[in-house]
């Protein structure tokens, strides 16, 4: 099974060839309640090598030492988790995988940590289901440029990808990535203490108005990207949002990163997808 998971500090977005799924990014401590209540279908108790954890929605409400540990690079135990859970909750045996990196750290030497947390057999058990799994492949892609790749387009296109933590600003010149005009913003949704939609646009668009042009072919992606589009649009009068097709069916453009790993997946695993 090829993969596309963008595990994401807010949500994990998980992209197959079968559909899609995503969850909160929570993990936090488990213990023992009094109380057991229940408050979504991402409630998860997870084990994994002889420790336990609340996931989800549970470590949301549930533990104190609960959250989302936010960042440049996705190098981490928690990646690792949101990760291992995506592929618990799909029930196959093997994996080839496509995770992403923010641009700031798309650097050899963070692609290979991340590469070498997910190659191999795991073993978890999620809510009293245990399963292992083999990951066979696991290839690291830029956040943000990836998601050109589910919505391709000739010519020059800029991408800016809104999450949680990290804006990250791409440029691809008929297909391929030009670095100079490439990077990332270490703020997001969830990183400020407003929401200002309007801000937070004035903000990424004066750092890109620094090489970009006012009529480039600018494409939004992200869990906010509908929000800030009337504000990126007053600069850059041709931004539009991305909205990736899978299994013909059109997601919201959180999901544009994960449906572009899961194409650029296709492309160097040599697998043919007829539902795409």
């Amino acid at each position: 099974m090829i993969v596309g998971v963008d595990a994401g500090n807010y949500e994990v977005k998980v992209v197959n060839p079968r559909g899609y799924d995503r969850f909160p990014s929570d993990l936090g401590e488990y213990r023992e309640r009094n109380l057991e209540q229940h408050f979504s279908e991402d409630d998860m108790i997870v084990e994994y090598e002889g420790k336990r954890y609340f996931a989800g929605t549970l470590a949301k409400y549930e533990s104190e030492f609960g959250g989302r540990m936010m960042g440049d690079s996705k190098a981490h135990q928690d990646c690792k988790l949101r990760v291992l859970i995506a592929l618990h909750r799909m029930g196959f045996d093997t994996y080839r995988l496509v995770v992403g990196q923010p641009i700031s750290r798309h650097t050899k030497v963070e692609k290979e940590k991340i590469k070498q947390m997910l190659i191999g057999y795991h073993s978890l058990s999620i809510n009293g289901k245990k399963t292992g799994f083999l990951v066979q492949k696991a290839e690291v892609a830029a956040e943000g440029g990836s998601a050109f790749w589910s919505q391709v387009q000739n010519g020059l296109v800029r991408i800016i990808d809104v999450g949680s933590s990290t804006v990250n600003c791409a440029t691809l010149n008929y297909k391929r990535y030009v670095d100079k005009d490439s990077f990332s913003l270490m703020i997001g949704m969830n990183t400020t203490k407003t929401q200002d939609c309007w801000a937070l646009a004035r903000h990424i668009v004066t750092e890109a108005g620094r090489k970009w042009g006012k009529e480039d072919v600018v494409k939004i992606v992200g869990g906010a990207a509908s929000a800030l589009l009337p504000h990126i649009h007053e600069y850059f009068p041709r931004a539009d949002v991305i909205q990736p097709l899978v299994a013909g069916k059109y997601l919201p453009p959180v999901f544009g990163n994960a449906a572009g790993f899961f194409r650029i997946g296709v492309s160097l695993y040599d697998y043919q997808v007829r539902c795409l």
